[in-house]
């Protein structure tokens, strides 16, 4: 049985921040995981010559900004006294530069910059070979880690600039900096993605460094790591400036938790901490998620750490909502759409499409490449339909390496904005021949971040008082994550869709 809460109260409020590439949102839920209040802010990224980059400033702008909304919205519903914890989800590989005072030394390069590859490789070739990286930290370095951000900074960033970098942090860490005033922490989820962390100790591997080439850049590298600080132990309360800002009474002053990565975020709000447990996300991103005791025993998977000591496997596709957002159209008539769509049969009469907008190394797509077959139709239904099934087929590719790389799933849930289609769902699981457990919140990682900062908020109020039993985060899940329903695969569309599949996998390699 789920440990019940016993130091938080029942009329408890606990936000969750979820930053992003695409905007910010903060949402205050309460100990059922309802949403109480919400804002939301777009996120403004420069693109220009294939990078992906996040300006600091905007970052704390939106830490500021969504907190001063969330907390307007709680004094109009006089909620505001209930408000005693938030957490962070933020995007997993993003990390920026900031020198002594907090202030943004480059912009962030964020988890979905095109420009890494070369610099990755050159780091790979002095490092020795992609097996080195598995021995020192237990998991792969792969592009998008941000220990490529080194790597590029030594070639495009000026002597003077590494100089006066005091902390390189996450995205989340960065955020959760601007919230509290504390700089120079992170979470073990935070610390995984860097490629720098050693997974089995959480602890920093030094060696890593030595994918720069020169040793005054890897000193100074190996100097601007922030501490890894355990999950139960609160990054601090929201700061003063921060606090006043938003005109908090004196006596509400939230605690923040240390951040999770997005996708261990989403992991907790699809409710998959237990082996076997696979969360799909389906947003900006298209994810594939588990969690496990184990490192996978092979393959290519993503392997970090999760804050409360289990590995995190993961397979990130970078297309997802924006590859939508390309066939569909600015401002679509989403009904009208969904049912044209649903009145094109499985498999579209073999029309198709591969959804590459970014470029997807893990499946060998190394370059952009949207490419219909045999070529694009005109009817708007049956080019929704047949997206879909191509975002279906990349989860289902993912969901195969799981399982290859020794996951026994057991259960999978499915949630985020694009799982909002009730025929998108039916898709997946028909293409994964398996039940789909719907959430009822859409709002999985900002869930998440919540769920977790409850349980070490929980947990932390315990150890004050000399309670010994802990609050984990599978209790934590119990007491706010809901489930509201199941989708069976259509047993019609079954064959169909493994037709597809083959088809699919068969044209990327």
């Amino acid at each position: 049985m789920p440990e019940p809460l016993r130091r938080v109260p029942a009329s408890a409020l606990v936000s969750g921040w979820d930053f992003s590439t695409g905007a910010v949102k903060a949402l205050a839920f309460d100990l059922a995981g309802n949403v109480v209040a919400e804002c939301r802010f777009p996120t403004d990224l420069w693109t220009e010559g294939g990078v992906s980059e996040l300006n600091l400033m905007t970052l704390e702008g939106q830490a500021r900004a969504s907190t001063r909304a969330l907390a307007a919205r709680l004094r109009e519903l006089g909620r505001l006294d209930d408000w005693l914890v938030g957490g962070i989800s933020a995007t997993h590989h993003s990390a920026g530069r900031v020198d002594t005072d907090g202030n943004p030394v480059r912009r962030a390069i964020c988890w979905n910059d095109q420009t890494l590859a070369r610099y990755h490789a050159d780091g790979l070739k002095r490092l020795g070979g992609p097996d080195v990286p598995r021995d020192l930290t237990g998991g792969p370095w792969a592009v998008r880690y941000s220990l490529s951000h080194f790597v590029k900074d030594e070639a495009t960033l000026s002597p003077a600039d590494w100089k006066r970098t005091r902390w390189t942090l996450g995205h989340g860490p960065l955020a959760a900096a601007y919230l509290t005033g504390r700089f120079g922490v992170t979470s073990v989820s935070s610390a995984a993605s860097t490629g720098i962390m050693d997974l089995r100790t959480n602890q920093w591997r030094r060696e890593m460094l030595n994918a720069l080439a020169s040793p005054g850049y890897r000193d100074q590298a190996w100097d601007s790591l922030p501490q890894i600080i355990d999950m139960n132990e609160a990054v601090g309360a929201l700061a003063e400036h921060v606090a006043l800002d938003a005109r908090l009474p004196p006596d509400v002053r939230p605690f923040v938790f240390p951040t999770l990565d997005d996708q261990a975020a989403g992991l907790v709000g699809g409710g998959a901490t237990d082996a076997g447990h696979v969360a799909v996300i389906l947003g900006n991103s298209a994810v594939v998620n588990s969690s496990s005791a184990a490192l996978p025993s092979g393959g290519s998977l993503d392997a970090m750490k999760l804050n409360w000591g289990p590995y995190l496997w993961m397979r990130c596709y970078s297309n997802g909502a924006q590859f939508l957002d390309r066939v569909v159209g600015a401002n679509p008539d989403w009904p009208k759409l969904e049912a044209a769509a649903a009145a094109v049969p499985a498999g579209c009469g073999g029309v198709a499409v591969l959804p590459f907008v970014l470029s997807e190394p893990s499946v060998g797509v190394p370059a952009p490449r949207v490419e219909w077959f045999p070529k694009q139709p005109d009817g708007a239904g049956l080019r929704l339909r047949a997206a879909f099934e191509a975002i279906a087929y990349l989860i289902a590719l993912g969901v195969r390496e799981h399982e290859a790389a020794g996951q026994s799933i057991t259960r999978v849930t499915v949630s985020g904005g694009i799982a909002r289609s009730p025929l998108m769902v039916e898709i997946l699981a028909s293409v994964l021949n398996k039940p789909l457990e719907l959430l009822v919140s859409s709002e999985g990682p900002a869930l998440g971040a919540a769920v977790t900062a409850l349980a070490g908020y929980e947990t932390s109020l315990r150890a004050a008082v000399g309670e010994g039993v802990p609050f984990t985060v599978a209790d934590a899940v119990a007491t706010m994550v809901k489930f509201r329903g199941r989708v069976e695969p259509r047993r019609e569309w079954v064959a169909d869709y493994a037709t597809g599949l083959a088809t699919f996998a068969g044209r990327i390699k």
